[in-house]
């Protein structure tokens, strides 16, 4: 099953509210997050929410723009205890990272779902995944840390991202 089906309805917990990937199919960056919040849900759009904002506006300064990536979650809906819906979206967001030269992973869960690491200790960094093929995977702490009182992590993924993202 590919992110062009009609998915409606998640199959393992029968939740109408999936957020699907959005952006350019063939864009060459891909950006994974954790799992959609309530604007994203309304909207039906992955990152819309304040945390998208952030990364947008952060990326902006950078000189990359958003529009140009593709964007979506680990998880399809907002996060359960259901594991099988887990699998249902990371298996998902292995097929959108199909093709794409750089993808940036958004987040504690995401990071340790794709890469078995600790976000906190490879922030910024390159990382490997057995899951994703892509020639550069760039971990990021979650830019909602930013409503918590910092930028500066946030900022500094982000810069390292741009930069390595501008050499390819």
């Amino acid at each position: 099953m590919s992110w062009d089906d009609d998915i409606y309805v998640c199959p393992h917990c029968n939740r109408d509210d999936l957020v699907l990937a959005s952006g350019p199919k063939r864009a060459k960056i891909l950006i994974i997050g954790e799992f959609p919040g309530a604007e994203e849900v309304k909207k039906g759009v992955p990152m819309v929410g304040g945390m998208g904002g952030v990364l947008r506006t952060e990326l902006g300064l950078l000189g990359l723009d958003m529009r140009q990536m593709r964007v979506c979650n680990l998880w399809l809906h907002p996060k359960n205890k259901n594991g099988d819906c887990l699998l249902y979206g990371k298996n998902m967001a292995v097929k959108e990272a199909k093709d794409r030269d750089v993808i940036l992973l958004i987040g504690s869960d995401t990071v340790k779902e794709f890469c078995d690491e600790k976000v906190s200790e490879v922030t910024g960094l390159e990382v490997k995944s057995p899951f994703l093929s892509a020639p550069l995977i760039i971990a990021c702490v979650q830019p909602a840390t930013v409503f918590h009182g910092g930028i500066g992590e946030v900022r500094l993924s982000l810069t390292k991202f741009a930069e390595k993202v501008k050499k390819l």
